[in-house]
């Protein structure tokens, strides 16, 4: 369920927006909660961007 939370507020939704229009059983601090959890996991990771071809 983490990767929903984080693809909607991808698209720019709020966490009362989520919560009220998605998963009303949640907190915010559940929304907290997965962020936190995402980022723990790439916290060690090294990010390599891609080159932007023309």
């Amino acid at each position: 369920m983490v990767y929903l939370i984080l693809e909607l507020l991808e698209t720019g939704l709020a966490p009362k927006d989520i919560i009220r229009d998605y998963y009303p059983a949640l907190t915010e601090e559940d929304i907290k909660a997965c962020l936190s959890y995402a980022a723990s996991l790439v916290k060690d990771q090294e990010f390599v961007p891609f080159e932007e071809t023309a």
